[in-house]
């Protein structure tokens, strides 16, 4: 990612990521990963982005994987890994402090900060930075995000949006139905045995897994149909019908790219 002289007209932004709050974050609470390319797109279509900075201890074989990735985006990227002994879990939000006090101390004209982390620790750069009249807008991982962090900053975005959440979990079905289509196009699935095992599968709350599967049964991409079973049919199955083709022309499956 290039950054250039303001030439947009667009208010010019430095931003800040601690990758380790939105890496785990996202894992331990909502069972997602960060699409940071998306997230960039949508900033860059408020704001003029001069620097971007992400900052993570990339040590780790899970959060590794994605430091590739993440240098193919911006050459601001800071790995924080330390081989001092006695260095503990704040060492990334001490590197990421310091980058922030020192791009302040650089005299440039960013007139907007946007920091991605949910730590307390940042509570009185915000306050810092506010007091040198940038705009300062924070985003966090829900239940990750310190509500002093929020109140302190001019703004502040949770995420994963409620748009986001759905569609990964919508995802999640979609290709666990697609999977049994492919073994057996005359099964249908179950509700209930749909809903245990895409969350089984995934390691995911089963309640996520049913408001997302409900949902989409309420606009009509999937219908549920009734089966008698048993000796005697004493027993209703509710039964899975996907509407695969209006789930295509609506943008929501894709085949051919799963």
């Amino acid at each position: 990612m290039a950054f250039l002289k303001k030439t947009s007209g667009k208010p010019k932004a430095a931003v800040f990521v601690d990758y380790e709050h939105w890496y785990y974050g996202y894992h331990n609470k909502v069972q997602m990963k960060p699409n940071v390319e998306e997230w960039i797109d949508e900033l860059k279509q408020e704001y003029e982005i001069h620097k971007l900075y992400i900052f993570g201890d990339f040590s780790e074989p899970k959060i590794g994987t994605e430091l590739e990735k993440l240098k193919e985006l911006t050459e601001l990227v800071v790995h924080t890994a330390s081989t001092k002994e006695g260095v503990d879990k704040d060492f990334t939000d001490i590197i990421m402090l310091d980058t922030i006090y020192r791009n302040m101390a650089d005299k440039n004209d960013d007139e907007v900060y946007i920091l991605f982390t949910g730590d307390a620790h940042f509570t009185r750069v915000v306050e810092y930075l506010k007091e040198k009249d940038k705009k300062v807008i924070i985003y966090g991982v829900k239940f990750a995000f310190s509500n002093a962090l929020k109140s302190a900053a001019t703004s502040y975005v949770e995420m994963p949006r409620q748009e986001q959440e759905r569609n990964h979990y919508n995802d999640l079905i979609l290709i666990s139905l697609d999977r049994l289509r492919s073994k057996n196009a005359a099964r249908k699935p179950s509700y209930w045995k749909t809903i245990e095992s895409v969350a089984s599968y995934n390691r995911v709350s089963k309640s996520r897994v049913k408001t997302a599967l409900d949902g989409m049964i309420s606009q009509k991409y999937i219908e549920v149909t009734t089966k008698k079973t048993g000796r005697n049919r004493e027993y209703t199955q509710q039964l899975l019908e996907v509407d695969w083709t209006q789930l295509q022309e609506d943008g929501l499956w894709q085949s051919a790219a799963r």
